[in-house]
């Protein structure tokens, strides 16, 4: 019944369009498969099965008219716990958050995915106050990592990768402040981008927190993200929609520059085995034409430990706004890491800041001497399950080599590239600010490249799952 699932987009849309599938019948197999497979991964954090079947039934109807909405209509998508919906819970992953009431408005990502006629089959999970590059919440427990139930997802969009890679969807919506879509699809195995900050608008507006678009191939991405970046006038930083659309033709990466990033905070070192799968793809750019040049941030630790020390501001203000009665639910590593940020004073934060704005503008300037840069997600293959972080203490500080294009406000995309003891690898690429479609069409090209088939989870393998 679920096999549909496993079939790339573009031959579902075919098979919607000759009325061999159904959304209706898309939706009810994506229910089964969440059935059978979120037990083993703990990915989903509601469903309103109803709203679903509703929104399935006009995309159904739409179809047999011969009026889809778009290229999208119809298909299974599921957003992230902290996206706002109409008439869905927003717990933004603690339990602290229970009572919050239900969303009365749609943000711009959960609109454009409605007006795109897609079917929201689900939100995802996440750690409390997306404050963790890892699985981890104090309201859902444990998220796990299809290949491997031992193994972390990474996060904050948690379930969103787990989902994917469990083959629960045709793409996701995730959210991403220092990582939190690269980090997770780079565990699990499936693509994702962090875009120019403001290219997907998103409430309230931010200058470094941006929603991705996460899916099973780079193809599919670009799907996703042809629905959700475009402009909406509530996000007051929201840049406009990102035309002409290339994304469909061939970028080769011959004649460009590309700096292999192989440092930045160097108290989290690249792991041997992941400079290697690092150095393998660079050896395929170089096959493919590009002048390759390796580099390191031009920093040490301490922007590192302003920009740690500007997130425990940021989890101590939304701990602190909670009621006082529920602080304690939630989850002692976010909370205890942010309570000394108790003792900052404004001087402090400012200061903080400056440093942070000032590793911003090198690493501006060093990523300036490239077209592009190639460089890993995370500096390990992975952790267990339910560690808060590489380093317990301090629960986004191995974020190293993701969250400083947030500051930068570059796009990024995660890319699977290998495989170590059995578990995905996911590499970056990022561009300059605009340069989304390039960085998609040159993320497309090292996917057709990759030297190893990445395949199936082995939890779903036997039955089938996402390729």
């Amino acid at each position: 019944m679920t096999a549909m699932l496993d079939l790339p987009a573009a031959e579902v849309r075919s098979r919607l369009r000759t009325g061999d599938l159904s959304p209706v019948d898309l939706l009810e197999a994506t229910l089964a498969r969440i059935d059978e497979r979120n037990p083993a991964i703990n990915a989903i954090a509601h469903r309103d099965d109803r709203a679903a079947r509703a929104a399935a039934e006009a995309s159904a109807a739409r179809w047999a008219a011969g009026s889809p909405l778009s290229d999208f209509d119809g298909l299974p998508v599921t957003i992230k716990d902290s996206i706002n919906a109409v008439g869905t819970p927003w717990r933004h992953g603690s339990a602290a958050h229970a009572g919050v009431p239900d969303a009365r408005i749609d943000t711009p990502p959960a609109a454009r995915l409605k007006e795109a006629g897609a079917v929201i089959v689900a939100k995802t999970t996440m750690p409390d106050f997306g404050m963790m590059a890892a699985g981890v919440s104090s309201l859902y427990g444990v998220v796990r990592n299809p290949w491997n139930t031992d193994r972390n997802t990474g996060g904050s969009s948690a379930g969103a990768g787990a989902s994917l890679a469990a083959g629960i969807g045709f793409g996701a919506v995730g959210t991403d402040i220092a990582g939190s879509v690269r980090l997770p699809a780079a565990h699990c195995g499936v693509v994702a981008l962090k875009p120019t900050q403001g290219r997907i608008p998103h409430l309230p507006a931010s200058t470094t927190r941006s929603p991705g678009p996460m899916a099973r191939t780079v193809d599919e991405v670009i799907d996703l993200y042809r629905v959700i970046a475009r402009f909406d006038p509530r996000d007051a930083l929201a840049l406009g929609s990102d035309v002409p659309d290339h994304l469909d033709a061939a970028l080769s990466p011959t004649g460009l520059r590309f700096g292999v990033l192989t440092e930045v905070d160097p108290r989290f070192p690249l792991d041997p085995r992941v400079r290697d799968v690092l150095q393998s793809a660079a050896d395929v750019l170089a096959s493919g034409g590009a002048d390759v040049t390796e580099f390191t941030a031009p920093f040490g630790a301490e922007p590192s430990d302003a920009l740690d020390r500007v997130f425990q501001v940021r989890a101590r203000t939304e701990w602190e706004n909670i009621a006082p009665a529920r602080r304690d639910l939630a989850h002692p590593a976010v909370a205890d890491w942010a309570a000394a940020a108790a003792a900052y004073s404004a001087t402090d934060h400012a200061r903080d800041l400056g440093i942070v704005d000032g590793a911003q503008a090198a690493m501006q300037a060093a990523t300036s001497e490239f077209d592009f840069v190639l460089a890993p997600v995370i500096p390990t293959p992975g952790f267990a399950a339910d560690q808060p972080g590489i380093d317990t203490a301090h629960p986004l500080a191995h974020c190293t080599f993701t969250a400083w294009f947030n500051q930068t406000g570059q796009p990024a995309s995660s890319v699977p590239f290998g495989l170590i003891d059995g578990c995905p690898v996911g590499l970056q690429i990022a561009g300059p600010r605009l340069s989304d479609q390039h960085v998609l069409r040159l993320s497309r090209w090292l996917e057709a490249h990759r030297p190893v088939t990445v395949g199936r989870p082995p939890l779903f393998a036997a039955a089938g799952g996402v390729r």
